[in-house]
């Protein structure tokens, strides 16, 4: 079927816009897909920091320091292993220097305690999330903190798998869509174009035409009806007129 281009002007901005909001959908939904995960993960981070807490603290609570905590390097080792994508756990003292470490070396130093806003603390680095929860003795009194470096590795992949899913279908529905509009309109242009042609015929005196149907024959006759009658007052007015002015 050849598409006219009347067909095409038409379908145009109608195969935009829902481009255009099918693709909006698709970013807003991804954009919800990335936040609710990066929740899941920071709460999944705090939970084991809180466990890793929870244990170190016992021996601080004893009036131990942080540096003679003899479990916590067992206790972070354990952690370490239990999930791939940790990428190391660190116990630092209140100045930030590194007293256990589980993992490899990290590059860049953590800040003193004291210019660390709240007990739990939050940020994305280039290669891995990063969570930290202080610790504290039985006198709330800050001694050190847990910190946990988290890779991306799976969040992006999952998230990248997805996305890639949800664009084919959005490109599957931008297609199918387009398709029907032109179709749709191209029909429909069809059928406005043989009515006209119907009723070209009819006005020309055909109206038993190849191309009229009864829908264009009734439409001129009543357009006939109406001016044959517009005519007759039109003469009668006339006529009206004429005998007024002869008398």
């Amino acid at each position: 079927m050849k598409i006219s281009s009347l067909s095409l002007k038409i379908s145009a901005p109608i195969v935009l816009i829902s481009a255009l909001a099918i693709g909006l959908t698709v970013f807003l939904n991804v954009g919800k897909l990335e936040r609710t995960l990066d929740e899941v993960e920071q709460s999944r981070l705090h939970f084991t920091l809180a466990d890793l807490k929870d244990n170190l603290e016992t021996g601080l609570d004893l009036g131990l320091p942080i540096q003679g905590l003899g479990n916590a390097q067992a206790a972070i080792d354990f952690e370490s292993k239990a999930d791939p994508d940790v990428l190391s756990i660190s116990v630092i003292d209140t100045e930030g220097a590194v007293v256990f470490h589980s993992g490899p070396a990290v590059a860049t130093a953590f800040a003193p305690l004291a210019t660390v806003k709240g007990k739990q603390w939050n940020r994305r680095e280039s290669d891995a999330l990063v969570s930290g929860i202080k610790l504290s003795n039985n006198f709330g009194v800050t001694a050190g903190a847990v910190v946990m470096r988290y890779s991306p590795r799976s969040h992006d992949r999952f998230v990248a798998a997805i996305t890639s899913q949800l664009g084919a279908v959005a490109l599957t529905a931008v297609l199918l869509s387009s398709a029907c509009f032109v179709f749709g309109i191209q029909v429909l242009g069809r059928r406005v174009t043989g009515s006209l042609r119907s009723m070209e015929d009819a006005l020309q005196g055909q109206p038993h035409g190849p191309r009229a149907d009864a829908a264009a024959q009734a439409l001129v006759g009543r357009v006939s009806q109406t001016t044959a009658a517009a005519r007759a007052e039109l003469d009668a007015a006339r006529q009206a007129l004429s005998s007024g002015r002869s008398s």
